[in-house]
């Protein structure tokens, strides 16, 4: 049975998010205020206030700042990876052509998401040693594109060279490409969409013209 409250009494504290909302909640909050102001515009009180709860339920889920970042990174990583996964259902004619498209999606991705996928790969979070789940994330999408660069190679696609150079020279490419493009100090009139699909097409192509093993280049 429930007791009554009788006048005067507090009214019992209001349930915040349950366990798991609070966290997607602060993760959010955490995401919106990453793309305004960058990594160095996070803190755990911000994101507290623009989730709407409490400054101490942030800690509820991040003993501090770098555990906040980390969890950011690791989400991007992740996201990052089920984008090559989808890019690679979803193309037809072998792992050159799943390649190239998942390097215009990688370049895509860096253009929607400048702030994280500069936290992703930049000094904000120094050991991602230290965060299990970041290592295991950064590793998952390296393997998303080893494993095309392996089937590439199987099927005669792709040079009998190391493969870990292929998927380095790969990922090096489409992820300096992002970032030229993001940093807008390239020589060029208008950094524009058509410019962007131009440069990501033309500079992957080359990849899979240099990777290709002879018979299946792009003429």
């Amino acid at each position: 049975m429930t007791p009554t409250r009788t006048r005067g009494t507090p009214a019992p504290p209001r349930r915040g998010y349950h366990h798991g909302d609070l966290k997607n909640a602060l993760r959010a909050a955490a995401g919106t205020l990453l793309a305004r102001h960058g990594a160095q515009g996070v803190s755990l009180r911000e994101i507290a206030v623009v989730a709407g709860v409490s400054h101490t339920a942030a800690y509820r889920h991040y003993a501090d700042k770098q555990a906040l970042l980390a969890d950011l990174a690791e989400e991007g990583f992740r996201r990052l990876a089920q984008i090559n996964r989808e890019t690679m259902a979803a193309t037809t004619g072998g792992p050159l052509a799943q390649l190239e498209a998942c390097g215009r999606a990688y370049v895509r991705f860096g253009l929607e998401q400048p702030q994280l996928l500069q936290l992703m790969f930049g000094q904000a979070v120094p050991d991602g040693s230290a965060h299990p789940g970041l290592q295991a994330a950064s590793e998952e999408l390296a393997q998303t594109l080893a494993g095309i660069v392996a089937a590439g190679q199987e099927a005669g696609e792709i040079r009998a060279v190391p493969p870990g150079d292929v998927t380095l020279a790969a990922w090096s490419l489409v992820h300096g490409l992002s970032l030229l493009i993001v940093g807008r100090r390239m020589p060029v009139p208008s950094i524009d969409d058509a410019f962007v699909e131009h440069a990501s097409r033309a500079c992957v192509a080359l990849l899979i013209a240099g990777i290709a093993e002879a018979g299946h280049r792009p003429a």
